[in-house]
């Protein structure tokens, strides 16, 4: 089953329609893929996973085919707004998200957006060593994802550096409004001559054994914000 779930999600499928494909659970599913991702982050790879290699991999935002897949983490209140971002691999992230239908509706409403359907914009920030506001990014990219999805890959991190993530829509002026930001995550560094911290910091931090350290930016979580950008996507 392994085999044809990989091959199906290189291809982007959700696992709601892997699970139809394959004439099975959406649980399964999730399980065998989370059990793929362990395989390989625990380097020997068992007897009953078949491991298939990946291409050179090229920079670029959306649907990954491989990296760490983490299980969704569902809020208690289905009418929450919230996104999380960890990562896939060191230069990857997987982010998640819940966003209600009443939300969605109530913004478009508030800007008079026309009520059709419209993909999601994943603003992507790069808030290294700074205190961030919401506008005083070092620089930010957007990617656009179909407004069907609740979770993406986004590739392309630098190492040494902190991120976070909002995600919103764009307006008809071309302005950018978030529904909510996530939380920091932060890149490790590759040499030693680089000044920051390392990936096993990172990890006991994720993992709650150490309190929050020294070099976590700081960010305000929040719902329903409009930023008039200095730059445009």
């Amino acid at each position: 089953m392994i085999t044809e779930i990989i091959k199906l999600k290189e291809q982007g499928v959700s696992f709601r329609k892997i699970a139809k494909e394959l004439n099975t659970t959406v649980g399964k599913v999730q399980y065998q893929w989370v059990k793929y991702q362990k395989a390989l982050e625990n380097g020997p790879e068992p007897a009953d996973v078949e491991m298939i290699k990946p291409e050179a991999s090229k920079k670029r935002v959306g649907r990954a085919a491989f990296g760490r897949k983490m299980p969704k983490r569902r809020s208690k209140n289905p009418k929450a707004t919230e996104l999380s971002i960890t990562f896939s691999t060191s230069s990857r992230i997987y982010c998640y998200w819940n966003i209600s239908h009443e939300w969605i509706r109530h913004v478009k409403s508030h800007f008079k957006m026309n009520s059709d359907p419209q993909p999601y914009v994943l603003r992507l920030y790069d808030i290294t060593s700074i205190s961030f506001n919401g506008h005083n990014q070092h620089h930010y990219s957007d990617s656009y994802v179909p407004f069907t999805e609740t979770d993406w890959f986004v590739n392309g991190l630098k190492e040494n550096r902190s991120y976070c993530m909002e995600i919103g829509l764009r307006l008809p002026s071309g302005d950018f409004v978030a529904f909510t930001r996530s939380n920091v995550i932060h890149t490790p560094r590759t040499s030693h001559h680089q000044e920051a911290h390392s990936m096993k910091e990172l990890m006991e931090y994720e993992q709650g054994l150490i309190r929050e350290p020294k070099w976590v930016e700081h960010v305000s979580t929040y719902s329903y914000y409009v930023m008039n950008g200095e730059e445009k996507a």
